[in-house]
């Protein structure tokens, strides 16, 4: 038996004996640990020196201890709507890069108790994405830290920080059914043969982002959006056969924008979104926005919405900074304004593509997607309205003229691989 002293730090006493401390005792002291790690507060030392103390008596237990509560907590964080990929994206913007490996191990840890066939296809995705698959493997967290080539004492702090931050996250719309309770087969992504199409919009896609020649990015974005067109078209043809049953495949997806100017990023993801016959939601204060809408439809939204946003963001970045008539900086309101611009020209100029594919629909196919397109449309507004049953229309003011026209030449600048809607 052995003892350690602690200043006063955090309302920890002096003296404190550790031998024999069972689980309970550390487990009781990782919230308050975590809340002033995140926090930054001074009391964050005492806390991990008690947590040390406790770590060389028994290394095994702490590591026990510490994925117990972390496992509980990303459980905690499925309960309250989020998804694998929600809490990976907003880690990015909260939490130390050395942080997402180990909230990605965490993750794959906690799917160790249920069964493959009650994850929901889209859950499954979201997964793969981040390559964690079956077998999900365990957390040993000495091992994982070795891997890492993490000391002990930046193990416990990672552990702590990461903790911290999935204790703060807030309340989502749940948009997929928790993990272990997905009894049936539903189709979360396209099928196969869907999945070839899309690969190889987002290859061009990728391709006209890259380039700095505008008449390849043309060429590749045009290529992209007749492939669009051809998709769209043949998927809602399929669907008007007399012997096929409209399915409701309605469902949600959320796009996270980068900082700042959230707000006039989510407003030109909107405009794709209504484009393409879906809506959507924002969170400014997570900088996430919930777009809900038929399964393709989604797809196709969330690959023009995010080409885009690079695309804005290279423009807005290339404008400059801007100062005022007296040397002051204007760049923060000419770039809000910029955005807010691009959005809206942008918007028209998808519903001018929307019109143009409307045109060239024979009426005798028209009068055939007349009621696919209405049950789609009741199907995502039944979703919408069951998810967000409380909304708020927010106006956003133009405080920079400058930024506005320049915004306008940016969107009309800008290549369009739009998904050309079937609207009656």
């Amino acid at each position: 038996m052995y003892r350690t002293e602690f200043g006063g730090r955090g309302g920890l006493s002096s003296g404190a004996r550790l031998l024999g401390v069972d689980d309970q005792e550390i487990l009781r002291l990782l919230p308050s640990a975590a809340a002033a790690v995140t926090a930054g507060v001074g009391a964050a030392d005492g806390y991990l020196a008690r947590l040390g103390s406790y770590d060389e008596q028994d290394q095994a237990q702490v590591d026990r201890c510490l994925r117990g509560f972390l496992v509980g907590l990303i459980r905690s964080s499925w309960e309250r709507g989020w998804a694998p990929a929600d809490v990976v994206q907003h880690g990015r913007r909260k939490l130390e890069a050395g942080a997402e490996p180990l909230l990605l191990a965490v993750i794959a840890a906690e799917h160790r108790s249920y069964k493959a066939s009650t994850l929901d296809p889209r859950w499954r995705d979201q997964l793969a994405d981040f390559s964690i698959s079956t077998p999900f493997a365990d957390l040993d967290l000495t091992g994982w830290a070795a891997t890492q080539r993490l000391g002990r004492y930046l193990t416990l702090h990672t552990s702590l920080a990461l903790a911290g931050f999935l204790q703060t996250l807030p309340a989502l719309a749940r948009l997929f059914p928790l993990p272990g309770t997905a009894h049936h087969m539903r189709a979360g992504s396209a099928p196969p043969a869907d999945q070839k199409i899309l690969a190889r919009i987002r290859a061009l896609l990728a391709k006209a982002e890259g380039t700095e020649f505008p008449e390849e990015a043309e060429a590749l974005s045009a290529k992209a959006q007749e492939l669009m067109a051809k998709f769209s078209l043949d998927q809602a043809l399929v669907e008007a056969a007399p012997s096929v049953e409209i399915p409701d495949d309605s469902g949600a997806r959320r796009i996270w924008v980068e900082t700042p100017y959230v707000s006039a990023k989510a407003q030109l993801v909107g405009a794709v979104a209504n484009a393409n016959r879906c809506r959507t939601v924002s969170l400014d204060q997570l900088a996430v926005v919930t777009v809900v809408g038929a399964e393709l439809d989604l797809h196709l939204t969330e690959l023009l919405a995010t080409s885009l946003l690079v695309q804005a963001n290279r423009a807005m970045l290339a404008a400059g900074k801007h100062l005022g008539r007296r040397g002051e900086s204007r760049t923060r309101s000419f770039r809000q304004s910029f955005l807010m611009a691009y959005a809206h020209r942008i918007g028209e100029r998808l519903e001018a593509a929307t019109t143009a594919t409307q045109a060239a629909v024979s009426a005798a196919d028209r009068d055939r997607l007349l009621p696919v397109l209405t049950q789609r449309d009741h199907q995502v507004e039944a979703l919408f309205t069951k998810l967000f049953p409380q909304t708020t229309t927010r106006r956003t003011r133009i405080t920079n003229g400058e930024g506005w026209h320049a915004g306008l030449t940016a969107a009309n600048q800008a290549t369009l691989p739009t998904h050309p809607n079937l609207t009656p």
